[in-house]
């Protein structure tokens, strides 16, 4: 049986095995920051969203959607779970550490939560798990530099 790794997966290896899940991710490895585009559909008739995800070793992933423009649902003043800075909030404090592989956990933590979001765009209800953040000052919020 193989055992969980307790040291931190450096950038390199975390490059190659979300390319290996996507493999039509862009990804650069620039500065002690992994940058990777790629594109996620949560289910066959969903919408494919192009997502971004940033991480520095040791750090904590930042996910957003950058294309389609998150929309809301008619009743709402903000989206649900997401930080102010509009990245996504996919999971609670503790629940991802940095020997966990991105491909494993932020990959299809981030479909799910695309699947909630399009349900909630319908039902004004989201359907997933987590808790709510401070609204954004503006939305959308400033897109990355």
């Amino acid at each position: 049986m193989a055992s969980t790794p307790t040291r931190a997966i450096n950038l390199a290896r975390q490059m190659a095995a979300v390319k290996a899940a996507v493999p039509t991710t862009e990804a650069t490895l620039r500065g002690g920051e992994l940058v990777c585009t790629l594109t996620l559909q949560p289910t066959p008739v969903s919408r494919r969203y192009t997502v971004r995800i940033a991480y520095r070793h040791r750090g904590n992933p930042r996910v957003s959607v950058t294309d389609p423009p998150l929309a809301l649902h008619p009743d709402a003043t903000h989206l649900p779970h997401v930080y102010a800075s509009g990245d996504l909030c996919l999971y609670l404090p503790g629940e991802w550490n940095d020997h966990m592989f991105l491909s494993q956990t932020i990959l299809p933590w981030t479909s799910a939560w695309l699947l909630h979001y399009e349900l909630w765009l319908i039902t004004g209800r989201w359907t997933g798990s987590g808790e709510e953040h401070a609204l954004p000052t503006a939305w959308p919020p400033t897109a990355y530099p």
